[in-house]
């Protein structure tokens, strides 16, 4: 993707929110405002810069996926900086994924855009072939930022709570003097700025000369509209229950739905599609972030014992578990034919997320987990939940010499179809679930039960319908866990159970030991660790060093 894949050489190593000398450097390193005001090349080149904040790598903690901090995963390496969310190790002093001066980074570049270089003519270029071209591109640039600016945002809220909203390019002391907005002014922001864009953003970019794919479209800008809307509304952001908080988050996630198909969006009929090399062409994905052609994730997560992998992130029983039987009744470790066999006739979905003993991965050979095994204990490192990662892992992949697939191309998807379905089940059930699971309104032309079965419902899935007989509650606890197994390891759990202020319920950190005995195998559900879970742990602590820069920020409770 042109956009974002070609990163500029040109500009930006500058201090958080400063920009008095922010173009006065030495020319053969950085162009001046003047010279990038008369280039669209260079004007274009600073809005991909805008983009390189987005994040991407798989939500990589030093090698670690985010899941890791959770009851989902474990990270197999003890030395990582993800075991500070495990361990309750992290501090002021001692932060961890901590985003707050990359993301005032990428708002600081976004204001300057914003002040600097919109309403540009490009007079000297207005009789080129392409200057007509250019300015179409060039009209949505404005919303793109602004859209990125809105993510940058949403990023920092679901961390830090209250923080500073800077609209405009600031010197150091006016930076070192900004004072936090509530949450739900930054909320409120956030929303704002995506309704705009929205208003102007093309539906796609298949119109446009360069055909550019990873854009911000009139999609993503709604999508993070509703995403921000539900975090709003939920309970960590909304205490007292604020119902007008869920129907407006309800009616944000419909506009997608109500205007799908002009969108051009849709569930994949293919789940394990939505994490191959070609991800970002399914109809399902509405933004999604390249890191390139590589074999870094596979060599991170391919199970010991095979050639090149040395493991990461391995799901853990918790997750496993929360995988239905194909016939829709929860998995029981206390069934003796669930236990004897537990990995038969699972919902389709875990066999796409997760690598189980005797599985063929990622060749044509069974995984060997048994305690003795050729992927098991004790072989360092191995797996200690018994499990294996396997989503967005791309098994064509060898380290083998010679093999023919050395390297793959690898999106990280941000916003989807699906995701867009489960967010208005969950606010509408919480607006609404009084009147029924099978409510519409004049805005809301879709019921929370129809939503979260089109998703189980999925081609190649084909999950049992949630029956209409269900309690709210009990409506609320199904859509959860199948948030949980439809969204495993694309960084969303440890921000949920955040949201829904459920962190307690993550604490015991489950796997299953196998034994293998002739040629039967034995599985034994057994706790492996017990995560440090405290309320302090909702949101980040503001590091002392930006404490120390600002002395009118206040640090999140806990956290003194």
């Amino acid at each position: 993707m042109k956009l974002i894949n070609k990163y500029l050489t040109l500009l930006l190593s500058l201090s958080l929110f400063t920009a008095c000398d922010f173009m006065d450097c030495d020319e053969s390193d950085n162009y001046s405002l003047e010279q990038i005001e008369e280039s669209y090349a260079r004007v274009k080149q600073f809005v991909t810069n805008v983009y390189s904040y987005l994040p991407s790598n798989f939500c990589n903690l030093d090698g670690a996926m985010q899941d890791a901090a959770t009851d989902d995963a474990i990270h197999v390496y003890e030395s990582s900086d993800i075991q500070r969310f495990v361990n309750g190790t992290w501090s002021a002093n001692y932060t961890v994924d901590d985003k707050y001066a990359h993301y005032y980074n990428g708002i600081h570049d976004a204001n300057f855009f914003l002040e600097n270089l919109t309403n540009l003519k490009f007079e000297d270029w207005q009789y080129g072939d392409d200057y007509e071209n250019w300015m179409k591109e060039y009209a949505n640039f404005e919303y793109e930022v602004r859209f990125l600016r809105a993510f940058f945002y949403f990023e920092l809220v679901k961390r830090y709570q209250n923080v500073p909203l800077i609209e405009k390019v600031l010197t150091l002391q006016e930076a070192n003097n900004v004072e936090q907005a509530s949450s739900d002014v930054i909320f409120k922001f956030i929303i704002s700025e995506c309704t705009e864009a929205a208003k102007v953003l093309p539906a796609t970019y298949a119109g446009y000369k360069e055909k550019e794919t990873g854009r911000i479209t009139k999609g993503a800008a709604l999508a993070l509209k509703a995403r921000a809307a539900l975090y709003a509304a939920s309970r960590l952001f909304n205490p007292n229950g604020d119902k007008d908080k869920w129907i407006a988050a309800a009616e944000a996630a419909y506009e997608i739905i109500g205007d799908q198909t002009a969108l051009g969006y849709g569930l994949d009929k293919s789940f394990s599609n939505l994490f191959g090399p070609e991800n970002n062409k399914s109809k399902e994905v509405i933004l999604a972030r390249p890191t390139g052609s590589n074999n870094s994730f596979e060599a991170a997560n391919f199970p010991m014992g095979v050639k090149g992998g040395k493991t990461s992130t391995c799901p853990t029983e918790n997750l496993a578990s929360a995988f239905e039987m194909k016939t829709g009744v929860p998995f029981d470790w206390n069934d003796e034919n669930m236990r004897k066999n537990p990995y038969e006739k699972r919902d389709p979905r875990f066999y796409m997320t997760i690598v189980h003993n005797n599985m063929k991965w990622p060749a044509d050979k069974n995984v060997e987990i048994w305690e003795g095994g050729v992927n098991g204990l004790p072989l360092p490192n191995a797996t200690s939940t018994g499990y294996y990662l396997c989503k967005y892992v791309n098994k064509s992949i060898s380290f083998e010499p010679g093999a023919p697939t050395a390297n793959a191309h690898h999106n990280w998807v941000l916003f989807r179809y699906a995701e867009v379905l489960l967010n208005y089940a969950e606010a509408m059930v919480n607006a609404y679930g009084e009147n029924g699971l099978e409510y519409t309104t004049e805005k809301c032309g879709m019921t929370a039960l129809q939503a979260v079965n089109r998703v189980r419902n999925r081609e190649g899935v084909k999950m049992p319908a949630l029956p209409a007989t269900l309690s709210p509650d009990e409506f609320l606890k199904r859509l959860k866990n199948e948030r949980r197994v439809e969204l495993a390891f694309e960084g969303h759990r440890f921000w949920d159970v955040r949201r829904w202020k459920e962190l307690d319920e993550t604490e015991n950190i489950y796997g299953v030991k196998v034994t293998k005995v002739g040629a039967e195998m034995n599985y034994e559900k057994s706790r492996i660790n017990t995560n440090v879970v405290e309320d302090k742990m909702y949101f980040y602590p503001i590091a002392n060093t930006e404490l120390f820069k600002n002395k009118k920020l206040v640090q999140n409770p806990g956290w003194e």
